[in-house]
């Protein structure tokens, strides 16, 4: 079990897959091809965020409650 916090956006995946490559304890596809997220995600942590990084869409946002959001990163705003 891991102590990040993943979001997936299912309306912006393309079922590339490479999530479910990288981190298949955590991310599959269903039948429409796109990303699912585990009930209990299991991969390791270095692994979520390799999966997130991986995919070309940015559907997966990783943060964690030490470090905030890890990927994708946020932006500064322009002041």
């Amino acid at each position: 079990m891991t102590d990040l916090s993943i979001d997936v956006n299912r309306d912006k995946c393309q079922g590339y897959g490479k999530c479910a490559h990288w981190a298949p304890e955590t991310f599959t596809l269903d039948g429409e091809g796109r990303v699912v997220l585990a009930d209990a995600p299991a991969s390791a942590d270095d692994m979520i965020v390799r999966a997130a990084k991986s995919c070309p869409y940015r559907v997966i946002t990783v943060s964690s409650a030490e470090k905030g959001q890890i990927f994708p990163p946020v932006r500064k705003s322009a002041a």
